[in-house]
Parts: C-alpha cells; sequence; structure tokens
C-alpha cells in the first residue's frame, strides 16, 4: 500500500486505528504509520472509546509535507471542544494519566471479554464466533443461510428483543448489501457488569436456541 501511495505525489492513505488501544491476545499491532518513512500516511483517532464520547475529541497527525497546506487552506476552522477540556486532556496524556487509565481499563474489558467468550460456547453450536482478541465487540454469524425468516438477522434481533436484549445487525453498518447470506449479529460487552453479561447470554440462548 506504500509503494502504491509513493507512485504519485498527492497520494495519500488515511489510517483510523480504530480500537487499537483494547486488545487482549498477542503483542499489540503497531500502526501502519510507524512504517511510513516517505509521509504517506495520515493518521486519524478520537478518544471516545478510550475516555468518553461525551468530550467529542478526536485528532488528525499529518505528515510534515502537508501541514503548510493545512494552515492554508484550514486555518479558519473552529473547534468546538471546550480550550478547558483540551487543556485537561493535554496534561492527563502528558503526565501519564491516560496511559496508567488505558492499562486498567484493558484489564477490565478483556476480563468482561474472556467471560463474554465462555459464556457463549452453548452457541457455537449455531454460531461462528470472530472479531474477539481485541476491540468492545464481538460478533455472531449464522452457520445456516438465510433460506428463511428463522435465520435472518432481523429475526434474530427481534427474538432477541423479546427477551430484554439489544443485539445489532451487521447489514445496518454496511453501504451496500453484502453476498454473505449468513446473518451476523454485534455483541457489545463494555458497558456491562460481569452478572449482566452472563443474564444476556442466557436470555440470547433461550431466544435463539
Amino acid at each position: 500500500m506504500l509503494k502504491w501511495a509513493l507512485d504519485q505525489p498527492e497520494r495519500y492513505l488515511i489510517e483510523d486505528d480504530y480500537d487499537s488501544e483494547f486488545r487482549y491476545r498477542g503483542k499489540p499491532i503497531p500502526a501502519f504509520q510507524s512504517s511510513d518513512k516517505y509521509g504517506k500516511v495520515i493518521y486519524i483517532g478520537t478518544f471516545s472509546k478510550s475516555i468518553a464520547p461525551a468530550i467529542r475529541v478526536s485528532y488528525m497527525i499529518l505528515p510534515e509535507s502537508l501541514l503548510e497546506i493545512y494552515r492554508k487552506k484550514c486555518y479558519f476552522f473552529s473547534s468546538t471542544v471546550s480550550r478547558i477540556d483540551q487543556r485537561i486532556l493535554n496534561e492527563f496524556i502528558r503526565d501519564g494519566y491516560f496511559e496508567r487509565y488505558l492499562n486498567k481499563m484493558r484489564k477490565s474489558y478483556k476480563d468482561k471479554h474472556d467471560l463474554l467468550l465462555e459464556e457463549l460456547e452453548p452457541l457455537k453450536e449455531k454460531f461462528l464466533i470472530s472479531g474477539e482478541n481485541a476491540g468492545l465487540h464481538i460478533l455472531l454469524t449464522c452457520k445456516k443461510e438465510n433460506d428463511n425468516d428463522v435465520t435472518s438477522e432481523r429475526s434474530f434481533i427481534d427474538r432477541a428483543a423479546r427477551e430484554g436484549i439489544k443485539v445489532y445487525g451487521l447489514s445496518d453498518t454496511l453501504i451496500k448489501p453484502r453476498k454473505e447470506k449468513r446473518a451476523t449479529l454485534l455483541l457489545g460487552y463494555a458497558a456491562l457488569e460481569k452478572t449482566e453479561i452472563k443474564a444476556g447470554v442466557e436470555s440470547l440462548m433461550k431466544a435463539w436456541l
């Protein structure tokens, strides 16, 4: 990809290193930007998952070659984030609190992640589990194709809702319909207590098995 970007002077890659802070198995995967020696990667991110969505802070790390263009064309944009919040966040990162906070949250999320996978074992007969070991959600893909309404995403979502459980269909996140005919459900766990995870999976088994 870097070679492709180097073929033309105006080509750049945009890297959104989503959920990179939360990895629970193996070594952390380095950012693509760390391998960029030619200033071809624009690195973007947000603190919405690592701290809180309410602070509405994102960031962009530009190659030096784009800094002057940015200053000329974007100088008039005014940040809507409170300067006080920005100052606090700056000190939070600068003084090492953010790193210690991430280590604490990574352990908390790992415990929930491992518990969820353990509780989902009975569902493996019907679903493939993917997207684990990183991030704040996992995916369940029905092993049977959507040959009837019982195996459709909508059916799984509605049956879970009747048990008081909110799940999301992967199709709702896509720009174009996918060719895959198997229903895929997204399960988030970050905001749940361990007791809620156990109770939630029990309800999903009642709804889906």
